[in-house]
């Protein structure tokens, strides 16, 4: 298996293990799904993706964020697994169609560098109204400070060379801040972002999405405003940023 799936995870719901089958039936990939902190009522679901072939539950005791729950499977990765060559992050809420999800694995297969972003188009009549409205400011935003036009600067579907996860360890943020962080950080320095369209799919108007419109939303806008200004706070320890990307 040289490519992972990795799946953050807080209170998923019960669906979540038939998605991780219909994954598994479309190649032979290693699922690495993070508990971040569920309640109890959500361990049956976990057990059941633990008892998969295949797969892989790492576990935070307490809600820590998906940044967080990303780096963790990260660490795994690079300690761990060493076959796999490329990783694919994807959402627990069935917002990532499995096709898209293989369609990203797929454009990221032998890829050493650069990144692969799933990108949905927010034209779709179905999308929630917080979700359009965040999106396209933060698109907007982004532009005007760093010049470079992303459809979508959100999306969770990207797809992420084992080379990109040691600089990806370096920098700050544990919640969905963590994401644009990575963002500003491949567009300043020039990281190669291949962009792959993808279905918008939103189920019961995103009901499901852990998604703080008012504090995740400022969290993001900060990030892209404080890292337009000041580089050196994307990374917990900037002193580590140079040996990382050239390990």
């Amino acid at each position: 298996m040289n490519q992972a799936i990795i799946i953050p995870a807080y209170n998923p719901d019960r669906g979540l293990p038939g998605y991780i089958r219909q994954l598994r039936q479309q190649g032979d990939f290693l699922i690495i799904v993070v508990d971040d902190g569920s309640a109890l009522y959500s361990k049956p679901v976990f057990e059941s993706i633990r008892s998969m072939e295949g797969c892989t539950v790492l576990i935070h005791e307490r809600n820590l964020g998906k940044g967080a729950a990303l780096k963790t499977a990260f660490r795994h990765v690079l300690e761990e697994c060493e076959e796999v060559a490329q990783v694919v992050t994807a959402d627990a809420d069935g917002q990532h169609a499995v096709e898209d999800v293989i369609k990203v694995a797929r454009e990221t297969a032998g890829s050493i560098r650069g990144l692969v972003f799933g990108v949905r188009d927010f034209v779709h009549p179905d999308i929630p109204s917080r979700s359009l409205i965040g999106n396209r400011l933060t698109s907007r935003l982004f532009r005007l400070l760093f010049g470079r036009r992303l459809q979508d600067t959100q999306t969770g579907l990207r797809g992420i060379p084992r080379r990109e996860l040691r600089w990806l360890m370096t920098i700050r943020g544990d919640r969905y801040d963590f994401e644009m962080n990575t963002l500003i950080h491949a567009v300043r320095e020039e990281v190669d972002i291949r962009e792959v369209d993808i279905r918008t799919i939103y189920l019961d108007h995103n009901a499901s999405s852990h998604y703080r419109p008012v504090l995740d939303s400022f969290r993001i806008f900060r990030k892209i405003i404080t890292g337009y200004f000041s580089g050196s706070s994307l990374y917990e320890n900037p002193s580590t940023r140079k040996v990382a990307e050239d390990t």
